[in-house]
Formats: structure tokens, C-alpha cells, sequence
């Protein structure tokens, strides 16, 4: 399991190993964390050693007991903040940490800013902070690290590759950058390298479970099934309880086109889950199997059942999530738009989530409505969907805001026959199987026939247990065996 500059995303994922308290002086390679109580710095201290080796439940129960024995742990708040899947409690913990700023240390506080800026959607004073943590910090490898995630989450693995090299050469024995480096290079496409960062990691915690769920994940995006189901039952055997690798089953079987086995394990994944997000998240995944099995009744059925479980426990932006899953795979365009308008509203109902988190998944919905309309060739309200989405690309920076942002720009740009245009944008947003769709028909217009056959091949090899995923590669798949069989 996996924890990118153009821009920040959503979600950023901060460990550090070594707690002090606040007079102490803490190692050069490691940051300085400033609590006032003993209690609060074992709990914190126990919830690095666990996220480090992706136990996040855990982690989060560790970080809350240490917040409850130091009510000003201002580090531990902002933890939450960013780790915790209850948007209710991202945002409260957010609140919490910004007023206990004045506790904390001088790294503390930057990462304060930067955190709590991203969660409220202020990304030029989030990435500001960033930037002058690691100018003061250069040396501690947990910033390195850090700034690695920011850059992968970013989809930028070449970039952020040198700095969990970095923080591996620091500290030859903290092992998730070896980790993060991995996933790296597979999504580079270079699994050799992948796979031995990989062992490597493996090797650091033999008896963790989440090196084998690492390897089993890693298998399964280089369309190594088998291999992929052995390392998720030997997670499974190191820890039962690494519900991670039982919902990786269940993306295995999805992608190996058996729905009902993948649809049993999401159910054990479901059963046991430990917070509501894990619950309604793992039964849309559940939902997709019976989109790639064309049964769109079920699938209906699923999403909606999902839906009303997310509004009955006040998760909106799961709920509009599956609103807008749910008009991904609908024949019926005026039924797509509906839902995608159901999505938008559901959105702008009262919840407690994060500012960042609301117009990151505003922005993907604009994005699909501008590819449904593009589809059904309704032009005007591509345009006008599209409008939307450039007034909050200009406030927004956020590296999934500016993709969308890219992905429906280009859209619209093919759909109109301006096709060099519409390769500059849909090349931004390459990572998504609708672009990547469209991307190849582009460079097919400009005579680019090897661009063409080299994305039409990644396309064809794209196995993430997506929805999207489930409505595009397949179908491409049987385009391309049948434009064999023709030729």
C-alpha cells in the first residue's frame, strides 16, 4: 500500500519517527515534535511506528489518545487532519491544530501551515510553507520523505523519486521510502526496478504485512494476477486484520474479470472495516464489479445503495462520488446528466468536509459532465461545464482541480478539430483512461501513429480497480482485437 510541483492535492501523508518534548533536543535527520506530556509523546510514538508500516486505523486511535493527554499537541492535531477519513474530524482536528500553533516548534509550525492551508484550499501559502521547511530542514530525512509523497501524489514520480532515495541514503534502515520509490518506478513502468526496491523493503520488515501487500499491488498493476493473490494472502497470514489486502483481492479478481469472487472479498472487506468511510468506499468498489460484467441494473442498484448509506452517515462527498460513478457506464445521456446534477447538489448540501476535499470532487464531476456532453455532442453545455470548472481552476490550484481542469480543455479541444491543442491538454491529464482514450484518437488526427500504438498499449495494460477503468479499457480491448483480426 501505497501513501506529486506543479500543485497540491488533497490528501498528504506526514509520519515521523521520533517525538520530543519541548525543551529536548531531537537527531539532525529527524523533526522536532514539541509535546508537553509523556503520555502524549508514547502515544505519538506508537502511532509513527504504526502508520510507518501502514497500520492507519491504529495510527489514528494512538494520535487521539495523544491529543486527549495533550489537548496542545499541535503535531498530532494536523495528523489527524491529514490521515483521518472522517471529514468531520479532519476539519475539527484542523481547527484545533491552527490554535495550538503557538505551542509547537519552528518545523511544527510550517508544517502546520502547510497542512492546514491545503485542507482550506489555500495552496500558494500551503506550498510557501513547504518550501521553507525544507530550506531550514534540508537534512531530515522524514522532510525528504515527505516532500516524495507531496510529488507522487502529484503524479510526479520522476521528481519525487531522487528524494526518497534521499531519505533511504539518510537512514538505510527507514524502509517506506524504499516503498514509495517502488510504486515509482512501476507507475513509470519500469518494474524491474520497482520490484527490486520492493524486495528490498520486504526485506526491512519481514514480518509486516504491508510488504507483501506492497508486492501484491505492484504485481497486480504489471498484470500479474496470480502473483498478486499470493503476496495478498501472505499479508493476510502475517495479520488477519490488514483489511488493505482483503479489499486487494477483491481488486484482483475485479481485474481478472471474476466479479463474484472480487465481490465476495469486498464483502469481507466490508464486514471488517473498522470506520464508516472504509465501509461505504470498499462497497463502491463492490459496485464496479457489476459494471464490468454489463449488468447496469445491479450496478445501479449497488451505487445507489452506497449513496444512501454515505447520506444516512453524512459522508457527502462519498455521496456524490457515487452519484457520479454512477454516470460514468449510463447509456442514456439525459439519466448521466441527471446524476452528475444530483452529484454537484449533493455537494452543496450542509456536511462538515474540507474545502480542499469539496472542489476536488466538484471538479471531477465538471470533468465528466464535460465528457458526457462532448460524447452526446452537446457542445454548449460542454462549454458551459467547462467554464465552471476554468472559474475554480483560477482559485484552485490543486493538482486534481488543474487536471480535470486539462482533461475536460481537451476534450473540448478534439471534439472541435483542433488537435494539436488538445494533445498539449489531454497530455496533463494522461493519468485518466478518458483522456488517455481521447489522447490516442488526437495523435491518430496529427498522423502521430507511433504516439498512438505506444499509448494504445498503455492503455490496453491500465489495471486499476477503477470504475473508470470499467467503463474504458475494457471495450478499448476488444476495439483493438478486433482492428487486429481486420488488418
Amino acid at each position: 500500500m501505497t501513501i506529486g510541483i506543479r500543485t497540491p492535492v488533497l490528501i498528504f501523508f506526514l509520519c515521523v519517527a521520533a517525538v520530543s518534548m519541548a525543551s529536548a533536543q531531537h537527531p539532525p535527520d529527524t523533526m522536532q515534535i514539541t509535546t508537553s506530556s509523556a503520555d502524549a509523546r508514547i502515544h505519538f510514538e506508537k502511532g509513527m511506528t504504526l502508520m510507518e508500516t501502514l497500520h492507519w486505523e491504529a495510527a489514528l486511535q494512538e494520535w487521539r489518545k495523544a491529543t486527549w493527554s495533550d489537548q496542545n499537541f499541535a503535531l498530532a492535531h494536523i495528523f489527524l487532519t491529514m490521515l483521518s477519513r472522517d471529514p468531520a474530524e479532519q476539519v475539527e482536528e484542523r481547527k484545533k491544530a491552527v490554535n495550538a500553533r503557538e505551542f509547537a516548534g519552528p518545523e511544527e509550525q510550517l508544517i502546520i501551515d502547510w497542512i492546514a492551508n491545503a485542507n482550506r484550499s489555500q495552496w500558494i501559502p500551503a506550498i510557501q510553507a513547504m518550501n521553507e521547511a525544507l530550506s531550514q530542514f534540508p537534512n531530515d530525512k522524514h522532510l525528504a520523505w515527505l516532500a516524495g509523497l507531496w510529488l507522487e501524489n502529484q503524479r510526479e514520480s520522476e521528481r519525487a523519486i531522487p528524494l526518497f532515495e534521499r531519505a533511504n541514503k539518510i537512514d538505510p534502515k527507514f524502509a517506506d521510502p524504499l516503498n514509495q520509490a517502488a510504486y515509482c518506478y512501476a507507475r513509470l513502468g519500469n518494474f524491474d526496478k520497482a520490484f527490486a526496491d520492493m524486495e528490498s523493503y520486504a526485506q526491512l520488515l519481514p514480518n509486516e504485512a504491508n510488504p507483501q501487500d506492497s508486492l501484491a499491488e505492484i504485481s497486480r498493476m504489471a498484470g500479474r494476477f496470480e502473483d498478486a493473490l499470493t503476496h495478498y494472502h501472505a499479508s493476510l497470514q502475517i495479520d488477519p486484520t490488514f483489511v488493505e489486502s482483503q479489499v486487494g483481492l477483491g481488486d484482483t479478481y475485479a481485474l481478472m474479470g471474476e466479479e463474484q469472487k472480487a465481490r465476495e472479498e469486498y464483502a469481507r472487506a466490508i464486514s471488517n472495516a473498522t470506520t464508516r468511510v472504509q465501509k461505504i468506499g470498499f462497497a463502491l468498489q463492490s459496485a464496479a464489479t457489476y459494471v464490468r460484467e454489463q449488468d447496469f441494473a445491479n450496478a445501479d442498484t449497488a451505487y445507489q445503495a452506497a449513496a444512501q448509506r454515505a447520506h444516512a452517515q453524512d459522508v457527502g462527498t462519498l455521496e456524490a462520488e457515487a452519484y457520479r460513478m454512477m454516470s460514468l457506464y449510463q447509456k442514456d445521456n439525459a439519466k448521466a446528466m441527471e446524476l452528475l446534477k444530483r452529484a454537484e447538489s449533493v455537494l452543496y448540501e450542509p456536511h462538515t468536509i474540507s474545502k480542499a476535499a469539496e472542489e476536488q470532487e466538484l471538479a471531477i464531476i465538471l470533468r465528466t459532465r464535460v465528457g458526457r456532453a462532448v460524447q452526446d455532442g452537446s457542445m454548449g453545455t460542454a462549454q458551459a461545464a467547462l467554464k465552471q470548472l476554468g472559474t475554480l481552476a483560477a482559485n484552485n490550484h490543486s493538482g486534481q482541480v488543474q487536471f480535470a481542469y486539462s482533461g475536460s480543455t481537451g476534450a473540448v479541444l478534439l471534439a472541435q478539430g483542433k488537435y494539436h491543442e488538445a494533445i498539449a491538454r489531454l497530455e496533463e491529464d494522461g493519468k485518466n483512461p478518458f483522456s488517455m482514450q481521447r489522447l490516442i484518437v488526437a495523435y491518430q488526427k496529427t498522423g502521430d501513429t507511433q504516439g498512438a500504438h505506444r499509448l494504445a498499449d498503455k492503455l490496453s495494460r491500465y489495471y486499476d480497480p477503477s470504475v473508470e477503468q470499467a467503463v474504458v479499457v475494457p471495450d478499448f480491448r476488444k476495439t483493438l482485437v478486433a482492428q487486429k483480426d481486420k488488418n
